[in-house]
């Protein structure tokens, strides 16, 4: 059995950075052999049975919780090994297509193993319902799905490495201690202590996982639970807000919050309605 639609779009829905062109399903994906590859995107996710991505030579395994991502015409073949070799699939276009696709990780055509079955699989299925269901603005749903999905690859992929989800997880109990000590004076050595590595190696963690320092992140979160007391106390001065979140001096606070919101504590606090 086969189900798939392909999806009108109006003029609107072709200007969105990047829109769903087409989805389907396959009980029993059919062999599939394009020499010149196929014009737009596609993603792949099986979900029985076994098949085989030729790809550059190369020949990939593909069986259940793995997904094929596919550039635009990049030659390829697939077919089943074992049967019935069930395939959710859609393809999609757009100006940010190639971007959203990169952001996601789908960093080159291959098999990408996920972490989360049931999440990418929910996300196959709503696309194809709203694809099949023929209503006005379809498409748009279609697309805000794909958004959606392409979000959630991002934390469930792995490509002979962690997924951004299991190194997430690593730094859980940093994460955790920071979140219930974050008035009080934290540094790095007990940051450190808390994962059993050097801070050399803690920073490299966060450089590679979170994209800034511990102390950045830190800095961050403070100052989002400063912007929570702000608007929660209004009648509590900027000093001893800055204070409450673990700040040392009211301008080195103003500073960042400054850096951080574009903004002074005081302008962010009359923006929201404070007085």
């Amino acid at each position: 059995m086969q189900r798939f639609a392909f999806l009108m779009h109006s003029e609107l829905e072709t200007k969105l950075p990047v829109y769903m062109c087409g989805a389907g399903y396959w009980t029993s994906q059919e062999t599939i052999i394009r020499p010149k590859g196929y014009p737009l995107p596609q993603w792949l996710f099986c979900t029985d049975g076994e098949g085989e991505l030729k790809l550059g030579g190369e020949i990939c395994s593909v069986k259940p919780g793995m997904g094929i991502f596919l550039k635009a015409d990049e030659p390829h073949e697939y077919r089943a090994i074992r049967e019935p070799w069930e395939i959710y699939w859609l393809n999609f276009s757009g100006e940010q297509a190639e971007r959203m696709s990169l952001l996601a990780g789908l960093t080159r055509s291959g098999v990408y193993r996920i972490t989360n079955y049931d999440l990418i699989l929910h996300h196959m299925k709503a696309a194809l319902t709203f694809a099949l269901s023929e209503k006005p603005l379809a498409g748009m749903e279609c697309s805000k799905l794909l958004y959606s999905l392409l979000i959630d690859i991002t934390k469930c992929i792995t490509v002979h490495q962690p997924s951004i989800e299991q190194n997430y997880m690593r730094l859980t109990p940093v994460f955790n201690y920071m979140e219930q000590h974050y008035a009080s004076k934290i540094s790095l050595e007990e940051l450190a202590e808390l994962l059993g590595v050097s801070t050399q190696h803690l920073c490299l963690l966060f450089r590679k996982i979170v994209h800034c320092r511990p102390i950045e992140y830190l800095n961050r979160l403070r100052i989002n639970k400063s912007k929570e007391l702000m608007l929660k106390e209004w009648d509590a001065r900027v000093g001893e807000i800055a204070r409450r979140v673990g700040f040392d001096t009211p301008s080195y606070f103003s500073t960042l919050f400054r850096n951080a919101e574009g903004m002074s504590p005081e302008t962010f606090r009359r923006l929201n309605g404070m007085r």
